[in-house]
Order: structure tokens, then sequence, then C-alpha cells
């Protein structure tokens, strides 16, 4: 079941009976984005619009994908049409709410938006995220100098959520991402090892040795230099 969807704006001090509103019909793709980037985003349009753009090869109708550090959702809302199912996972709380407006404004039934962070077997429980800019990019559970604020968050391996037929996964949880592949084995497994999109700030050895112990290549995105693509050998 889907349903269309519509904004209604109130000027913030006016009373809740007036008839000072503004309805905008929502017939297309609406992403909930930080304000703080609005210049670049008139400009520009999404943050990595052209890697997602690419990444839509992989993806499959008869195929589900994770969006394992979604934000406010640019990734799982652009390839949900080219997917059977998207599994978006945000640990943080008013990011993780972004990410479910722009997904329920877009009219996305097959995305379902999962408040939890992906680790390892050792990082399961309750953790602290630090929060290192208002817009909620950068947030990490790796320590930091410059803190905003911290945020207690839950941390579940991939494998415990069971999920199978999985065609393509794109990580981006700053530099967390070998913790979230060590709990992601099994699931990997199962769906016979899809392709992953994985971002590297810097040159992770321990990161790159355990994806290429899973038998995979990693090619490094032309023009990017900290996003990567792993490819199962055979």
């Amino acid at each position: 079941m889907s349903c269309k969807y519509f904004i209604l704006t109130k000027p913030t001090n006016n009373p809740a009976n007036d008839d000072n509103n503004q309805i905008i019909s929502l017939n297309s793709k609406t992403y909930i984005l930080p304000q703080t980037n609005i210049d670049y985003y008139m400009k520009h349009g999404l943050f990595e619009k052209y890697i997602i753009e690419w990444a839509m090869q992989y993806c499959s109708t008869d195929k589900n994908m994770l969006d394992i550090g979604a934000h406010s959702g640019t990734y799982a809302i652009s390839l949900a049409d080219n997917c059977k199912n998207v599994y978006a996972f945000e640990p943080q709380r008013m990011t993780y709410y972004t990410l479910c407006g722009s997904v329920a404004l877009s009219n996305c039934p097959n995305v379902t938006c999962i408040n939890v962070g992906l680790g390892s077997e050792e990082q399961v429980g309750k953790k602290t995220l630090n929060i290192v800019s208002p817009d909620g990019v950068g947030s990490t559970l790796q320590a930091r100098e410059k803190v905003l604020a911290t945020e207690e968050v839950e941390i579940k391996t991939l494998d415990s959520f069971d999920l199978d037929n999985i065609g393509f996964i794109k990580i981006d949880v700053e530099e967390n991402e070998l913790s979230v592949l060590e709990g992601s084995v099994l699931t990997l497994k199962k769906s016979n090892y899809p392709k992953i999109l994985f971002e590297s700030n810097t040159v992770n050895k321990k990161l790159f040795n355990f994806i290429r112990s899973l038998n995979y290549n990693i090619i490094q995105i032309k023009g990017c230099n900290n996003m990567f693509l792993a490819v199962y050998k055979n």
C-alpha cells in the first residue's frame, strides 16, 4: 500500500486556525536535507550524485539493497526504484527522522528505515556516537578531538537481521567499515557475495585485507579518492 503526500507549511508565530497556509503537492523524489548545505544543494544537487547514478548498474529489481550509514536517504531513495527492497540503517536519531520523512514524502514503500548502527559482535549493545557536525555528516563511533555532542545508539551485527537476496551494499560509517563487515560474513555468504560500495578516507590496510580475505577484488572509484567497489572474484 502506498500513499502520496503534500506539505502544509505555516509561519511559526501564526495560530493553528489561520488561513495563511501553503500547500505543496509532491509527485517526485523528495529529500529532507540539512539546511547548512543549502547553497551546495541549490547549485550542484545531491552530494555524490555521480556515484549514485553510477551505482544504479549494480541494482536489480529482483534483488535487495543495503544502505548502511544511510544519513537522510539520498542513496536509498535514489536507488529504490531499481531495487526489490532497500534496508536503510541510520543510528543517529534526528538524522534517522529525516531519513524516514524523506522516504515517506518520496512515496518509497519498498524502503525500510532501521534506527540501528551496524558493527561487529564485540560492538553489540549501547555505544556512544560522536557527533562532529550539525548536519549529521561524519558522526562516528571512533574517538574524535572535536565533538559537538554525543548520543547513545544501539549497535547490532548485520548477520543478526537474517537478510538475504542482497544484490548490492553501500557502506559509509566513518571508519567503522571493518567492524560492519566482520559482523556481516554470514549475510555476504548467504547472498553469494554481492558487490560492496564503501568509503575509506585513508588506506586502511586492515579493512582492505579483510575484504580481500573474503575473495573480493577492490577497485577505486574513478574521480573519487575515498570510495571503492569490492567485487567478488568468482
